[in-house]
Formats: structure tokens, sequence, C-alpha cells
């Protein structure tokens, strides 16, 4: 993201995003921001904090953080947004499930969420780091390698892109078993790219693989759905999602999606920028499977 200033749909997102890097007062002004925005916009920055029990110098500290000069600015963006919503878009942050929806509206809900997501995630997404996590990729020495980690879902969509990448000729490993992910961190050296996926961004093992992966000098790339979180830190680049909670699917849902589209979209810069060699690899692999199809 650059530095003019957010829109109103963008401070929203990004105060989601950041929020479980905050302290307890900040983290409930995000979330009031994030969940509780058409009320912020009719509200003066006395009444929220008196509804939230903190005070105003908190509230202008979280508004600062969101790339606005105070609570005015913020409001602002946010009543533009809010009146430039259509009808249809009333869903767009908050497609809540309830105890009356049949499978059918169920169903929409949860397609209609996974869309928002990627909706969300395209408003806030950082072209740069984009950019140089596929610039990483492509500048690998041959002789150093791929090590994707991640637990869980995470670990399913380590492994769906190591099926990606493999179409290409590249290899990558994953290991699912933390002993197995640190015993291999131990053995990363120089130049090594070492890219962790954690939802929350506070997977204690993952953020551990990438600080050890970090300290010996291995290219260390996090993807996750929140700015701010541990893994950024020890991270040389981050690609970050963004979906919203939910207490019934929860975020992993939806951000598995975005995050799924992201590194779908790594893979298509990769074979697409390599002179044709990929294309090639493509219809190798392509054929040696081509039999076990039919």
């Amino acid at each position: 993201m650059n530095d003019k200033p957010l829109s109103g749909k963008e401070c929203i997102l990004f105060a989601r995003s950041i929020s479980p890097s905050l302290g307890n007062k900040e983290r409930r002004v995000t979330q009031f921001i994030s969940n509780n925005y058409q009320e912020l916009a009719k509200s003066t920055i006395s009444e929220v904090a008196l509804h939230l029990n903190v005070s105003e110098a908190t509230i202008t500290k979280v508004c600062k953080k969101l790339k606005c000069k105070g609570f005015y600015e913020l409001k602002r963006a946010i009543e533009l947004y809010v009146n430039g919503q259509k009808e249809d878009d009333q869903n767009d942050l908050d497609s809540e499930f309830t105890l009356e929806d049949s499978n059918e509206v169920i169903l929409e809900k949860v397609l209609i969420n996974a869309i928002v997501a990627v909706q969300d995630t395209l408003d806030i997404v950082d072209y740069a780091a984009f950019d140089k996590v596929s610039e990483i990729f492509r500048n690998k020495p041959e002789d150093n390698q791929i090590f994707l980690v991640g637990n869980g879902g995470s670990a399913i969509l380590c492994e769906d892109f190591q099926h990606k990448l493999l179409k290409i000729g590249i290899f990558a490993h994953v290991y699912k078993d933390t002993h197995m992910q640190f015993m291999f961190t131990s053995l990363v050296k120089k130049g090594d790219i070492v890219l962790g996926i954690s939802h929350t961004g506070a997977t204690k093992n993952i953020v551990q693989i990438l600080k050890l992966a970090q300290l010996q000098e291995a290219r260390t790339i996090s993807l996750t759905n929140y700015m701010n979180s541990p893994i950024t830190e020890v991270s040389e680049v981050s690609l970050v999602s963004t979906a919203k909670n939910h207490p019934i699917t929860g975020e992993n849902a939806a951000a598995r999606i975005v995050q799924l589209s992201i590194l779908d979209a790594l893979y298509t810069s990769l074979a697409l920028k390599d002179s044709g060699e990929s294309y090639k690899k493509l219809m190798l692999t392509s054929e040696a499977v081509k039999h076990y199809r039919e």
C-alpha cells in the first residue's frame, strides 16, 4: 500500500488486519471500526470513547495508525463509504449467518463471503511486495532450495503450491511434521527460500522457523491474514490477505481461498516470465500423467 490517505473501506479493512497486533484498548477501537463502522459514521469521538471505555487519545492514536490525521478524517472517509454503498452492497462487510438460514442461503453466504474476501484483499494488496516475492523466486540460484511450511489448513496450501511449482519444473519441499520442519530448517543455507504460511501470523513453530531461517541468511517470505503480526517481523517480505471473522466458519475458510489465489498468481507469474522454459516443462509434466486421466 502507498502513503496516500485510505478510503473508508480501506480503513475498515486495515483496522481489521492490524487488530490482533495491538494492545487491548487499541484493539477495542479497531474492532469497533471494522464491525460497527456504520455506527461510527454517526458518532462523535466522545461518544465512541465513552462506549468503548477508552480515552480520546487512544482513538486518535489508532486513527493515525490507519493513516488518518485524526478521528474527523477517519469518520469522514467512512461516511463517504457508507453513503456511497449501493443497496446490493449492504452485505459487503457483514454477511452473517443465522439459525433461520436455509441451505440455499448458507451456500449463498459462504460463496459471497469468499468473493468479498477476494475483493477486499484486492483493495489492500501490496503490489510491490508481490513483485519482490516473484523476483526472489525467479532469481533463486539453481543449487538453492525452496521450503514451504505451514500447519493444518496452511499446510494444505503449501502442498497445493508445491504441486503447481512442480508442473513447471520448480522443486519445493513441504513437511507438515513440526520435528521435520525444524530439522530441515537447521540445514537451510544462504539463498534458500523459506515461505511460511500462517493465517493468524502467530503460529509459534512457523514464526520460529522463519526466524531461524533469517539468521541463516535464507530469503524469508510470509503469507498471512494480518499485517504487523509476529510472522511479518521475521520475514523479508510479506503477502497479506484479509477476511472477516465469522463465528461458525471463522476467517480461515474465506482467507484460504484468497491465499490460494495469491499463490496461484505467483505461480502464473513464474510460468509466464521465463522465456518459454516453463511451458516446455508444463507440457512434459502434463504428458506424464495424461494416460492416468482417461
